[in-house]
């Protein structure tokens, strides 16, 4: 599960949107677009439902698969003790684990992988709300304009009337 089809284009396309509106309250009430990042970067530290969220649980999926052989032989690599000493500042075997499983090209390959993809999702979405505020705004003007034009109809038929009582 390494590469990205246009179906899961698609499906992560879907899922961070689902994602996008369950914290848009949170996110909109930011006073800035540098509040609302930060929002988004400590979700899973704030967000109680973060590890529910579908977008979350397929990207958990993504990376086991990416990485999930990467991390067992690690794991047994260090518990076997083949030559792999777990060094200062790595007292356990996650933090010795983790740091070995970051410099595998697997992790590499994954990371590029999904900056690639993600980039691709967001740009779809972007021009996706971008046309949507272009339509509603045309929608608005031609809702406007039909008012306008309704009320200068109603104010002519009502000038008429006036004027043919007058005659009459």
């Amino acid at each position: 599960m390494s590469q990205f089809s246009s179906e899961d284009e698609a499906e992560l396309q879907s899922l961070l949107r689902e994602l996008l509106k369950s914290v848009k309250d949170r996110i909109s009430g930011a006073p800035s677009v540098e509040c609302a990042e930060e929002i988004l970067l400590h979700l899973e530290e704030t967000d109680k439902n973060f590890h529910n969220y579908e977008f979350v649980k397929y990207l958990r999926e993504y990376v086991e698969s990416s990485l999930g052989t990467v991390i067992e032989e690690e794991t047994e690599n260090f518990t076997r003790g083949d030559g792999h000493a777990i060094g200062p500042g790595q007292d356990t075997l996650v933090h010795a684990v983790t740091k070995r499983t970051r410099e595998s090209t697997q992790y590499k390959q994954m990371m590029q992988t999904l900056k690639q993809t993600m980039m691709v999702v967001v740009e779809s979405l972007i021009n996706k709300f971008e046309e949507d505020q272009l339509k509603k705004e045309e929608m608005d003007r031609k809702s406007q304009h039909e008012q306008s034009s309704s009320h200068y109809t109603e104010n002519c038929s009502d000038s008429d009337s006036s004027f043919n009582q007058v005659i009459v």
